[in-house]
Formats: C-alpha cells, sequence, structure tokens
C-alpha cells in the first residue's frame, strides 16, 4: 500500500515540474523575426550616417561626407568625394559624378546590425536567384526629378544592399529609404544579364511588402562642381542592373 500512495506521489511531482518547465520556457521565448527599425549607411567600412527613432547621426568625424549635417556631395570640398565616370561609360550615358560604393546595414529592434540576404546567390551577382534573399531597397524622394540634386545608381556589382550617390545638380534633396519584401514566390522569369548571360527575376506570388520605411528624409547637399551639361543627366533611373 505504501509502495503505491509513493508511486502515485512521484507521478504528480514530475507532471507538475514538467508542466512548469514547459510554461518556464515559453515564457522567456525570443522573437524569431525582430523588426527594422533604423540603418547605417557605411564606405569601406566606416560608418557615416545612422537613423534611428526618425532622427539621422552624422559621423563628423568624417568630414569630406558630412557638413553642416548633411550628406554632401563634391568635388572641391575637402577633396571632394565623387568619383567620374570613365570615357567608355561616358560614351554610352554621358558624364556623371558619384560617390564610390557605400552599403545600407540595418538596425533591428533588439540593437543588432544586420545585413539582409542578397537577392542573388554569388555576393549579390550572380545569375541565380538566393532563396534567402526576398528583400529588395527602394527609394524615394522629397524634391521633384526636374530639380533634385541628387538620384540613386545601383550597379550589378554592387549587390542588393550597395549603391553609389550620383549628383546631377547643384542644391539639395532628400532621401528616404525603404525596404519591401516579396510575399512569397510565384515564379521565376528569365530574362537577358549582363554579357549575354540569362538572368533569373523573382515573381511574386503577392504584391511587395513595405517593412520598414524611414520616417524622414536624409538631407543630402550638393556643391559647386564643373559638371558637363550642367549636371542634365537623366533623372528617371535607380539604375538595378540586375
Amino acid at each position: 500500500m505504501l509502495n503505491r500512495i509513493t508511486i502515485t506521489l512521484l507521478i504528480v511531482i514530475s507532471a507538475a515540474l514538467l508542466t512548469w518547465s514547459c510554461s518556464d520556457s515559453s515564457s522567456s521565448s525570443v522573437d524569431p523575426d525582430p523588426e527594422i527599425v533604423g540603418f547605417l549607411i557605411e564606405e569601406q567600412g566606416v560608418e557615416i550616417v545612422r537613423y534611428e527613432s526618425g532622427s539621422y547621426t552624422f559621423n563628423a568625424n568624417y568630414p569630406e561626407y558630412v557638413v553642416d549635417n548633411e550628406f554632401m556631395l563634391s568635388t572641391s570640398h575637402l577633396g571632394g568625394n565623387l568619383v567620374r565616370t570613365s570615357a567608355e561609360e561616358e560614351e554610352i550615358g554621358g558624364r556623371r559624378y558619384f560617390t564610390p560604393s557605400v552599403t545600407i546595414r540595418f538596425i533591428m529592434d533588439d540593437g543588432a546590425v544586420v545585413d539582409l540576404p542578397e537577392e542573388r546567390t554569388e555576393g549579390g551577382t550572380g545569375p541565380d536567384i538566393n532563396p534567402e534573399g526576398f528583400y529588395r531597397l527602394n527609394v524615394e524622394w522629397t524634391d521633384p526629378a526636374d530639380i533634385r540634386g541628387a538620384n540613386i545608381e545601383q550597379h550589378g556589382s554592387d549587390g542588393s544592399w550597395m549603391f553609389h550617390i550620383r549628383a546631377d545638380y547643384v542644391g539639395s534633396a532628400g532621401l528616404i529609404f525603404r525596404v519591401d519584401r516579396c510575399g512569397g514566390e510565384r515564379e521565376l522569369e528569365a530574362v537577358p544579364g549582363e554579357n549575354h548571360r540569362q538572368d533569373q527575376i523573382r515573381i511574386c506570388s503577392v504584391e511587395e511588402e513595405t517593412v520598414f520605411r524611414a520616417s524622414a528624409p536624409m538631407p543630402i547637399a550638393i556643391d559647386s562642381y564643373d559638371l558637363a551639361e550642367q549636371g542634365k543627366y537623366p533623372h528617371n533611373r535607380h539604375e538595378r542592373q540586375r
């Protein structure tokens, strides 16, 4: 009789411990999908500007890019930060000036700074779609195309998260970054790529969802410089060579 009571008590205690253990583990679970809350822009690994909580913090130790809390584009200020297109590129698309490649990285709600997956394999330049690369960088401008001073160029070698900021006119511009996510893949469409290769484009099964959008534009100042044809280069190019 005593053994039966002892066994019953052991069963009850074990069940209670198991229930407590399961309850405790669920209460300490970590959010598996942290939210994007900001970003930073780097050039060769050095942070130029950080965006969090609706405001921008510029790195004063990087004065060739930062003047009066604005992202400066210039060929003259402290030696300038713009590079000119090569003679071969000028024959194709006209002369223009832009920054070296800069990288955008994202701040999550847990404080981590992460690199989102490339849309393509091989560091973003390969012909194949990355199964994890559902995120895409898009931009908006506060100024009409015919008067704003800057634009974005994103070349094939830049991958998904690097780009150049191009100087088109002397003046200013406000740049808003946005991250969209393809809501599931319906199919891959083959399209002609660079150097006669075949690329693939992910066709979304539902409309892309905006998972992050800056609530304030990043201020950009375009300084005076000698630009052929006074900077009149086509504005309708967020140039992405997939």
